[in-house]
């Protein structure tokens, strides 16, 4: 969340199967531990992916709500960038590839650069490729790997570091959403028995 310019130091909620609803409810602590109200809020930032689809899809939900609710921009960024440090600060500069689980023996993975004076930039897209092949494709590199359980995820204190976050702009709340990295799997299902792209 963003008053004023100045981005909020945001409650740090790991989604996932039955954690879901802890989102809405970590809104108001978070407000009333910055020290202001929500009318205050002057934009709306989102990681956009890619990741798990029902997550993603409810905090997109929730911050375009927020967005259309409170008529403030919204910004999607890249997900995987926001892993590239902890306790607020980026990792040592270098070059990083970032990697989540993408299930079906898969990972999403992403080059992220990280200059001296600590600036994250985003040095490649994001790709899937098979579990297997993931160190090999860092090419010697060091990885990341996003895992909750030992306290890797997206960190929306890395926010201030990313480059060019702003650069292009507000996203289009009727049309945006997150980038998933594949499509459900209620939706290839269906798909694969229509024998025809859903929507």
């Amino acid at each position: 969340m963003i008053r004023g310019g100045d981005i909020l130091a945001s409650a740090q909620i790991a989604m996932g199967r039955g954690r879901d609803d802890l989102l809405t409810p970590a809104v108001a602590p978070l407000l009333a531990q910055s020290g202001i109200g929500i009318r205050e809020l002057c934009g709306i930032v989102c990681g956009e992916g890619p990741g798990s689809f029902t997550s993603l899809r409810i905090a997109a939900a929730f911050a375009k709500g927020l967005a259309f609710g409170l008529n403030v921009p919204l910004f999607g960024v890249p997900s995987l960038a926001l892993v590239s440090g902890s306790d607020d600060r980026p990792l040592a500069s270098g070059l990083y590839c970032v990697s989540t689980d993408a299930l079906r023996d898969e990972c999403y993975a992403q080059w992220i650069g990280v200059t001296s004076d600590h600036t994250i930039a985003i040095a490649g897209s994001v790709v899937r490729v098979l579990t297997r092949e993931l160190e090999r494709f860092a090419e010697g590199r060091e990885l990341v790997r996003v895992d909750a359980s030992v306290d890797t995820h997206p960190r929306a204190t890395m926010l201030p570091w990313l480059r060019d976050w702003r650069v292009n702009g507000a996203v289009n709340l009727d049309a945006w959403e997150p980038a998933y990295g594949r499509l459900a799997e209620a939706q290839v299902k269906w798909e694969a028995t229509h024998g025809r792209a859903l929507g």
